[in-house]
């Protein structure tokens, strides 16, 4: 039998796990994966980074959100209000409308709003977003007719006067440091008769150096070209813009008590620029922006008109006394101390002129020693004294008081080296030291020591202690009420802001308030008198008007929920 190998069957190969078309096929694959993954992770990227950019928050105002696109809207929206006003203030310099000092400092203020013209941008449109809100829920509206108006507003230039004035104000009663109704009655009659000279055809020029207590009286009284709103006593700027021109006004008594007379000696009409809205657009705003802005401008003045009108209204009121001591930057070895100057003559600038032999300087000595032994019975006396009798100009309206002063501080040798003895009491008055500029009585106050506040905490335990408070405030206050004991009248909420009426408002009647201190400002201690139920006056009205919504309005952005993305301002 024969045997036979059977042949073998050859079977198709099949690829294996590990076969070289697999594997390449595998990462050709992967490739494949990775690059549309790449693409799509760009896109997406490429997509989030426009999102964000443009659609992002730059702020938020209670949810609601302000994108980086509108961030961008209003920068260009304020660059181009900022341009504007540039350009108006060059035109009005090459009229000779304003000074090349007024025009600078001016344009210096607008270069540095462009500093931070992205920052100002989002404030606005933070508060615009907000704004919204309240006048929406306080039922205001606003229409196009209005948008209108308040763009025609923007684009005129209002009425200009080439305003003057000849201002007399009255003395004070030499008994009492304060302007009596004999004063203000003198005062009125020499104003009177300077009007009457000018009717009589003397040189205003002549009749204002001669006559008028303000600075300006060297200039002739010249205030240069003025709008109506130009934070002049309103009596006397309604007075100036309805006179003919080169016609005197009639005395007008301001509301500070100041009589004035003005005259016009040049007009400029008002003017409407018609190229506004093209100009905006020329600068690359779309109009529909900017009316939105507009929008924005006019919400804010109905909602300030309404907070006004709802404050002027009779409410609660308090009468309060104040001590106000200013925001000061002293070494920690200063001392506070106040002063009553006789100089021979009742010129300390010429009393280096005056022979040391002179009578004069016997003269001065004699009232100096006679007002120290005034003080030595009565030291209460000295910021009356200081007021009716001192000869140093700088210092009589503040009752003497100098503030601190160190020994770099410009003050006679003789007087520096008295206030820094060694052995001083708080309140010592010194005798009469004689200087170059005359005879100086001076109160040593109190030194710096542990700061103003803990100085303010002591004078508080004073009061509560039953020393006079008005005495109080005319020793240690240093604002304009020192004088009348701190009296700073009636206050109604939405007068002084939120800070100080906190203070005031949550003291019982009769009683003194802890030390406030109000950033910027100082330290205040209050004392309230009594409290009613009032309508409110023109002065309270006057202070509702130039800062009574700014204060309502801090009060509901600081209760607002707000975030900032301050890098969007560098994206935009």
């Amino acid at each position: 039998m024969t045997f036979r190998a059977r042949p073998v069957a050859k079977r198709p190969s099949r690829a294996g796990w590990d076969s070289d078309e697999r594997r390449t096929a595998l990462i050709n694959g992967g490739f494949i994966v990775a690059i549309i993954a790449a693409i799509l992770l760009l896109v997406g990227y490429a997509g989030w980074s426009y999102y964000s950019d443009h659609w992002g928050a730059a702020a938020t105002v209670d949810g609601a959100t302000i994108t980086r696109d509108d961030l961008r809207t209003r920068i260009a929206i304020e660059t181009f209000r900022t341009s504007y006003t540039e350009a108006r203030i060059r035109d009005l310099l090459a009229q000779g409308r304003v000074t090349q000092s007024e025009a600078s400092q001016q344009l210096a203020y607008l270069d540095q709003r462009r500093q931070s013209i992205d920052t100002i941008s989002l404030e606005r449109l933070i508060d615009a977003t907000l704004q919204a809100k309240l006048a929406g829920d306080a039922g205001i509206a606003v229409t196009d007719a209005d948008v209108d108006a308040e763009l025609k507003t923007e684009a005129t230039l209002d009425e200009q006067r080439h305003a003057w004035m000849i201002e007399v104000e009255p003395g004070v009663d030499p008994s009492t440091g304060q302007v009596g109704d004999v004063q203000k009655a003198e005062a009125k009659a020499k104003a009177e008769a300077a009007l009457a000279d000018l009717k009589a055809g003397q040189k205003w020029e002549d009749v204002a150096k001669k006559v008028s207590t303000a600075t300006t009286a060297a200039q002739a009284g010249d205030l240069g070209w003025l709008p109506l709103k130009s934070g002049y006593d309103t009596k006397f700027m309604d007075a100036v813009f309805a006179a003919p021109q080169d016609t005197p006004t009639a005395v007008i008594e301001g509301d500070d008590g100041t009589f004035r007379i003005g005259r016009v000696t040049e007009i400029g009409a008002q003017s409407v620029d018609q190229a506004f809205q093209t100009k905006i657009q020329d600068a690359g705003v779309k109009l529909e922006d900017y009316r939105a802005a507009v929008k924005a401008d006019v919400v804010q003045n109905k909602l300030s008109d309404k907070v006004v009108a709802d404050l002027s209204k009779p409410s609660t009121q308090r009468h309060v006394l104040q001590i106000f001591i200013p925001v000061a930057q002293v070494s920690s070895d200063s001392v506070k101390i106040r002063v009553i100057v006789v100089a021979p003559n009742g010129d300390t600038a010429a009393a280096n002129t005056v022979p040391a032999d002179d009578p004069a300087w016997a003269k001065a000595k004699d009232d100096a020693f006679a007002l120290y032994r005034q003080l030595q019975l009565d030291p209460s006396k000295f910021d009356v004294l200081a007021r009716t009798k001192s000869n140093d100009k700088a210092s009589t309206g503040q009752g003497g008081k100098l503030g601190y002063v160190d020994a770099t501080s410009v003050l006679p040798g003789e007087v520096t080296t008295a206030v820094f003895a060694k052995g001083l009491t708080n309140g010592e008055i010194l005798p009469p030291i004689k200087t170059g500029l005359g005879w100086y009585i001076v109160q040593f106050m109190h030194p710096y020591g542990d700061g103003d506040e803990a100085w303010l905490s002591d004078v508080k335990t004073r009061a509560d202690a039953g020393i006079d408070f008005g005495q109080l405030a005319r020793d240690n206050g240093e604002g304009p009420e020192a004088k009348d004991g701190g009296d700073i009248g009636w206050v109604v909420q939405g007068q002084l802001g939120d800070i100080k009426e906190s203070a005031i408002f949550n003291t019982p009647v009769g009683q003194t308030s802890e030390v406030v201190s109000v950033q910027n400002e100082g330290l205040y201690l209050y004392k309230v008198l009594e409290e009613a139920t009032r309508t409110p006056d023109a002065k309270q009205i006057k202070s509702f008007e130039d800062s009574g919504f700014a204060n309502w309005y801090a009060i509901k952005k600081a209760a607002a929920t707000i975030t900032r993305d301050y890098t969007s301002n560098a994206a935009a």
